[in-house]
């Protein structure tokens, strides 16, 4: 394939995951300021690397691993690898989400949707790099649990128990703040 022909097709691969690329980059990077970087880095090494891509194959897996090994890389370079989860009271909730719970009044609707979010994304950052990875990959990137395995280089089995603790982490987050929205 001739380098312009190469170069389109490139790019009409990537075009329609653009969007979900960078939503996990955003996710999955321990510093904000890092996302871009990686996403930058991992297009042009995917750019790079674009002729050992095997037509037919899921190029939407084959970037996510590219992304996700970037990730990984920044993540260890700034010392950042994992999260532990912490217990946080409601009081001390608040001054994370900017809400005051009032218990005589009720949330409207938007405000609740912006604490969820925003409760969603802290709930986000408790979890490992793997139950992030895992979930985000099912999630953002629509993967199928073995191209998850393959992108992440681990087994079947720890995928499906990667997932399990993530999703059982965000319900939990999810009823936390269902609860306290009826404070």
């Amino acid at each position: 394939m001739e380098p312009e022909e190469q170069r389109v097709r490139f790019l009409d691969l990537l075009q329609p995951i653009e969007r979900d690329l960078e939503n996990y980059s955003r996710r999955m990077v321990c510093d904000r300021r890092d996302f871009e970087d990686a996403l930058q880095n991992a297009v042009l090494r995917a750019f790079r690397a674009f002729d050992r891509y095997r037509e037919g194959a899921s190029f939407r897996a084959w970037m996510f691993k590219i992304l996700t090994n970037e990730i990984f890389a920044i993540n260890r370079k700034r010392g950042r690898v994992g999260h532990a989860e912490i217990a946080v009271e409601l009081e001390e909730m608040e001054q994370f989400t900017g809400l005051e719970f009032a218990s005589d009044a009720t949330l409207s609707w938007d405000s609740l949707a912006d604490a969820l979010d925003e409760e969603l994304l802290a709930a986000l950052q408790t979890l490992n790099q793997s139950e992030r990875a895992v979930l985000l990959m099912r999630g953002i990137g629509d993967l199928r649990y073995r191209e998850i395995s393959e992108c992440l280089g681990i087994p079947l089995g720890s995928v499906t128990g990667n997932l399990s603790r993530a999703r059982q982490k965000m319900r939990a987050a999810i009823l936390r703040s269902q609860k306290r929205s009826l404070l």
